[in-house]
């Protein structure tokens, strides 16, 4: 109730010049007479009292200022306030009549199905809306607002926030600030707002049911006003089809009209704008259920069919407009998130349903991850969850798969018809996660889902077995490692029962696997906007990570270059004090372990040796091919100091245009068993395989001189794994870099 108060006395403020106004347009207000009870203006009343409004003169009685604010009203006919002709354009050329905002009210206006034509506000200082508070035993009941023009400047509605802080008058079409009920109302209308907009009310602390906006929001249209020397202004902006900001409950509400929040002058810094097809932006103690978008939403950040952010719950939501993000001219990185339900998720989002294109036009930052098809999980999995929710594929270009998420082709919308309703439910079980490779099944060639990789020789090839031949060999010189030769085993059954004898014929068959996209993931990449130049450098997002992961630098020696990962908490992952170094650069020399993997592998071995001696082993090399024609090449070893065992997992994309290079560190218990399940052995290879190298890169961020661990080493390209896990401490300090997401 604080910021009940707040509205109200902020209101009060200019109470005096909103009527002052209303009286010098012409239009004067009735005076009250000497019989206390006696008004020779009012009209009539029907038998519940309600005060029986049937023209504008009526009208013009009940919002005047010496009405009771427990007055009960009710329309008796269509209100026609103004001639509605070039309604669109009476913020160039007003009409006839002008009409002021109802301060507070408490009583019932009931629409009775009737509707108000023609509503002009003069928006003077709070004048943007019809009523400036509903309290909480207000009702407006039943009533269509149409061909109506709700518009705030800058130069009319600026006022010091509660916080001291410059900002401006919500434009709105029904109401600033609602704490009671609204039911059945419909809003036709333009809502211009210098800054934050919303169709049908400002802030939604009350009850809306059953309302529906059409005709246009506007947000952020003042683009050219100078801020004054040493003001400080609210750092975010919202717009909503329904409401700016929503607190209270929204029940069966449609938007139907276009959404859009533009960046205000550069001279008010704002960081935050969030645009919602139904609310901009909701609170933890927000609802908003069984309601739809069908109108486009725009934005410059945040924009999604539902609400642009929220930390409440949606539940029981459609989306079939469009949302996007148009990212404007600003000097300084900005998030950007598009998605067809929610785009900054801190709540839950819980069986609702996107139809429309989620879309994002970018100029100066290339993310490849900010489209979603039902919501974006800000935080941590534990903080924004999405339950039960679909999304047609060919509407959203989303690129990380979510639990609670099932996209669909449009010819499966009828088969999961249930679930939409609530009839049926997916649950967790529904969603099968697993890290590592899998066998390949050709339908999986166009799934983004999934990367294909080839193994061993690039089609079955028959060797004939030479004297001194074993399977550990043969395996070796074909699939890089002798541990694979179940692989010939499984393409020649006659081995299993006989021995290898020189002369006999093997088929040496290739391999198909498939990285399978996890869920849950985000992108990080090229955190920076300038390169060492000083030329601008076009963001963009090259790898993913879980988002229960931390991304950003570790302070220990060796680390020169690299970024990190590591997991925000113990269940993160099998070790919290494992460790995956990153970096992404250019590469001028291309593939150059091209046609020579055999003897890259002894060459790693022996600069192992020079740093590690006997206290290194378990070595494991792997070489897969990518359907583009690249390598992936993976390697894996094992270091034992005086007190921990690390595991050690190395993989590389060489590509023309760009180096990607990943090194994973992780520490066991001395008795600890060493196998194949460990997390480092999983993750890096799997991250490495679903790295996007399709980025132009023509400038080095790394100085290659500046890596320690040179000397022994014969890849000056590459940081030296060896002495990384030399140097490496576990309680070395880490910092998180902010990510698009929002917050680490």
């Amino acid at each position: 109730m604080a910021q009940a108060a707040t509205v109200f006395c902020l209101m009060c403020l200019f109470l005096a010049a909103a009527y002052g106004y209303q009286e010098q347009s012409g239009n004067p207000l009735p005076s009250p007479q000497d019989g206390e009870d006696y008004d020779p203006l009012a009209p009539p009343q029907d038998a519940e009292g309600y005060y029986l409004l049937s023209t504008k003169e009526d009208f013009r009685w009940f919002i005047s200022r010496d009405r009771d604010s427990y007055t009960n009203v009710r329309l008796t006919d269509d209100l026609i306030l103004n001639d509605t002709q070039g309604w669109e354009n009476w913020a160039d050329e007003p009409p006839e009549n002008s009409y002021g905002a109802i301060p507070s009210y408490h009583g019932h206006f009931d629409g009775n199905g009737h509707a108000l034509e023609g509503y002009y506000t003069s928006y003077g200082n709070w004048l943007a809306f019809l009523f400036t508070v509903l309290e909480e035993d207000a009702r407006v009941t039943d009533l269509t607002i149409r061909n109506s023009l709700f518009q705030t400047t800058y130069e009319d509605c600026v006022y010091e926030n509660e916080s001291g802080k410059t900002d401006v008058v919500t434009a709105s079409a029904l109401c600033f600030a609602n704490y009671g009920v609204i039911e059945g109302c419909q809003v036709q209308a333009k809502v211009t707002g210098a800054w934050d907009a919303g169709g049908i009310v400002g802030i939604n602390y009350g009850q809306m049911t059953d309302c529906k906006f059409t005709g246009t929001v506007e947000a952020g249209t003042d683009r050219h006003t100078e801020a004054p020397e040493n003001v400080s202004a609210g750092n975010a902006l919202f717009a909503g089809g329904i409401c700016r900001s929503n607190q209270g409950i929204i029940r069966n509400c449609v938007n139907e009209g276009t959404v859009t929040l533009d960046a205000i002058s550069e001279t008010f810094y704002v960081h935050d704008f969030a645009v919602g097809g139904i609310s901009g932006r909701q609170s933890e103690e927000g609802r908003i259920e069984d309601s739809s978008n069908m109108g486009d939403v725009t934005g410059v950040e945040l924009a999604g069919g539902i609400a642009g952010a929220s930390w409440g719950s949606i539940y029981k939501c459609q989306n079939s407009g469009s949302v996007h993000i148009r990212q404007g001219e600003r000097s300084y990185v900005e998030t950007l998130v598009s998605a067809g339900v929610c785009a900054s998720n801190g709540g839950i989002v819980d069986t609702c349903v996107n139809t429309g294109a989620v879309t994002i036009s970018q100029k100066y930052l290339s993310y490849l991850p900010p489209i979603y098809g039902i919501a974006c999980n800000t935080v941590n999995p534990d903080k924004g969850l999405i339950e039960n929710s679909f999304y047609l594929e060919d509407k959203a270009m989303q690129a990380y798969p979510q639990r609670g998420v099932r996209k669909l082709e449009g010819a499966e919308t009828s088969e999961f018809s249930p679930y939409f309703s609530g009839e049926k439910r997916l649950e967790r079980t529904d969603f099968i996660d697993f890290l590592g490779f899998v066998p390949y099944e050709p339908e999986t060639d166009e799934d983004s889902d999934y990367v294909h990789l080839g193994f061993g020789p690039p089609e079955d090839v028959v060797y004939q077995v030479a004297s001194g031949d074993s399977l550990w060999n043969i395996a070796e010189r074909y699939y890089g490692d002798g541990r694979y030769y179940g692989n010939l085993v499984w393409k020649n059954p006659a081995l299993e029962e006989g021995v290898l004898l020189p002369g006999m014929k093997l088929t040496i068959p290739h391999r198909d696997f498939a990285a399978v996209r996890r869920y849950d993931e985000e992108g990080f990449g090229f955190a920076y906007c300038r390169l060492p130049s000083g030329e601008s450098c076009p963001t963009r997002y090259v790898l993913s990570k879980p988002i229960d992961w931390y991304y950003g630098n570790m302070r220990f020696a060796a680390n020169a270059g690299l970024d990190t990962l590591w997991p925000k908490t113990p269940d993160a992952a099998e070790s919290e004090d494992i460790r995956i170094f990153v970096r992404v650069d250019a590469n001028p020399d291309g593939d150059f372990f091209e046609g020579c993997w055999p003897q890259v592998q002894e060459r790693i071995k022996k600069s192992a040796a020079a740093y590690w001696g006997d206290s290194v082993d378990t070595f494991q090399f792997d070489r897969y091919t990518l359907d583009n024609g690249e390598s992936l090449y993976c390697y894996s070893f094992v270091v034992y100091r005086k007190d921990e065992k690390l595991v050690c997992q190395t993989a590389y994309r060489l590509c023309e245009n760009m180096l990607v290079e990943l090194i994973g560190v992780q520490p066991l218990q001395p008795r600890q068993r060493i196998g194949e399940s460990h997390d480092v052995l999983l993750r890096v290879p799997y991250m490495a395989a679903f790295a996007d190298t399709s980025a132009m890169l023509e400038e080095a961020q790394s100085d290659p001189d500046a890596f320690m661990g040179r000397e022994g080493w014969d890849f000056p390209q590459l940081h030296n794994p060896f002495a990384i896990a030399l140097a490496y401490d576990k309680d070395a300090e880490c910092n998180p870099y902010m990510l698009f997401t929002g917050a680490q």
